[in-house]
């Protein structure tokens, strides 16, 4: 049976605390959609100038789909969303996850998560990257670490404490993952990440990996929004990019001038996005669905790996 989009749909839901549009491709056999942070303007363009536009057609055939999409001017945030959810009505048809349709058939390797566990009023974020054997023992980690921070008290809804400047406690947050590390085994890398203006004079000398917005002297990982030669990574956040299409592409140039690209965002898409691109980590929020969608990818897969770096 041929699989066409009968339709593509749009409404206002409450998700995270904020309004948020959920996008809905109509498959004749199947359903997909995609969440976007988007204003309500948003569904009149979705259901009377990009469905038009695509009904008819396989979803199957996502770069041929994503060229008419983005041909219509959308933002990429709209773009995307259309592009993943017209990709996840495909998978749905073929009976198959989502990262599998987007490339990931034989994928063993799965990406770590980096969320923050402190932050402060300067928006500068600490972060624990963990190599491990399973999803299980990330999962842990940030238990045992979170319960170590809790007399800060301030906990936020995205799941990190809150302090007045994370410097004066990095001192602190290294010993408490340095003894984890120990205790379990395992391989934890200490991340910080903040504007360059901000970093550049401070003391990193703790540190193992910079997030930063443009590059500066550090010897430890990078990772700044864009590409540059003296860097190892570049922080991607899909819904920037355009569709799917655009994503492969982009993840591509990154990898062939011998980078990694870093996904970020809080939507359980990204870790199948973060998958099928052999992003190393995904960076989100602690309270967010990630760590859990890629642990449910981890239970159907068959000797499934932890990607190391």
């Amino acid at each position: 049976m041929s699989i066409v989009i009968e339709r593509i749909s749009a409404k206002e839901i409450f998700k995270n605390l904020e309004k948020k549009i959920m996008i809905t491709t109509i498959t004749n056999i199947s359903i997909g959609y995609d969440v976007i942070s988007a204003n309500s303007d948003v569904i009149s363009e979705i259901e009377n100038i990009v469905s038009p536009e695509v009904i008819g057609y396989s979803p199957l055939d996502i770069e041929f789909i994503d060229s008419v999409v983005s041909s219509l001017n959308l933002s990429p945030s709209v773009c995307m969303g259309v592009s993943i959810s017209i990709g996840r009505a495909a998978a749905n048809a073929l009976d198959i996850p989502f990262y599998k349709f987007l490339g990931g058939a034989i994928t063993i390797d799965l990406p770590t998560v980096a969320s923050a566990i402190l932050k402060d009023k300067n928006n500068i974020e600490i972060f624990p990257i963990i190599n491990a054997e399973s999803v299980e023992e990330i999962i842990e980690f940030y238990q045992k670490i979170i319960n170590k921070l809790k007399d800060y008290g301030d906990l936020c809804l995205d799941g990190a404490y809150r302090c007045n400047d994370v410097f004066e406690e990095l001192p602190k947050i290294r010993e408490y993952i340095d003894e984890l590390k120990e205790d379990e085994d395992l391989d934890v890398l200490l991340g910080i990440s903040g504007k360059k203006d901000i970093l550049k004079d401070k003391d990193l000398s703790l540190v193992d990996y910079l997030e930063v917005d443009e590059t500066l002297d550090f010897d430890g990982f990078i990772c700044t929004n864009e590409v540059y030669e003296d860097v190892d990574f570049v922080k991607v956040n899909p819904y920037d990019i355009g569709s799917l299409t655009d994503l492969c592409y982009y993840s591509n140039y990154i990898s062939d001038k011998g980078l990694s690209p870093i996904f970020e965002g809080n939507n359980s898409t990204i870790a199948h996005l973060a998958i099928s691109c052999n992003s190393p980590f995904i960076r989100c929020n602690l309270s967010s669905n990630v760590l859990n969608e890629i642990w449910n990818i981890e239970r159907n897969l068959i000797n499934p790996n932890i990607r190391r770096f």
